[in-house]
């Protein structure tokens, strides 16, 4: 008797993956989300739009492991350097602004596709943040205020490219925008509710 749980056809290449997950991506770039289409990125790919389905249930799904799949090939791999590790995770980040993700940026700005917008934050935004916070944690440990310290280096590097049409240089990095990641928190002032008048 036949196993009704086990998969029928032949088991997915992962070549063939990785092909469908390039062509999403150039799609993504060339189109946006509302205008991939499933069927042009099998016939880019080169491979059956049956195989496509069986692998990813629908558009969305091939778009978060497209969009993850190129966050997992910037990635910086951990060393016994946390100060090393944490520039060269900004410099990963600059980059990528500067060649490749401008037109997903563009997206998640604009806010003119929604759905990609949507995507773009779940599959590279955050999981960029959490890497970005986790190298500065093995910096500084544990302080309060982590998570604004955080944001403050990629806040720094996207402001860049806004204003001045790209990204801050590796030496703009280092000079400018660690040290305020780093910087010692001032000391509260006094709320001066108990604080008498004076004259």
């Amino acid at each position: 008797m036949e196993d009704a749980t086990k998969p029928r056809g032949r088991p997915f290449d992962p070549s063939v993956g990785e092909a469908a997950l390039q062509a999403t991506r150039a799609l993504l770039e060339e189109r946006g989300y509302a205008g991939l289409r499933v069927a042009d990125v099998a016939r880019r790919a080169g491979i059956g739009l049956g195989a496509l389905y069986r692998r990813w249930p629908d558009k969305h799904a091939l778009v978060l492991e497209a969009l993850r799949g190129a966050v997992a090939r910037q990635d910086v791999p951990q060393t016994d350097d946390p100060m090393a590790d944490l520039l060269a995770g900004l410099d990963v980040l600059a980059e990528a602004l500067a060649e490749r993700s401008k037109p997903l940026l563009a997206v998640v700005l604009s806010g003119s596709d929604p759905q990609l917008a949507e995507a773009v934050r779940e599959a590279k935004l955050a999981p960029l943040r959490q890497e970005h916070r986790d190298r500065l944690r093995r910096v500084l440990g544990d302080v309060p205020d982590l998570d604004v310290r955080a944001d403050v280096g990629p806040a720094l590097i996207i402001l860049g490219l806004l204003l001045h049409g790209r990204p801050p240089s590796a030496r703009e990095i280092r000079e400018s925008i660690v040290p305020r990641m780093l910087a010692e928190r001032e000391p509260e002032a006094p709320s001066g509710d108990g604080a008498e008048a004076t004259g």
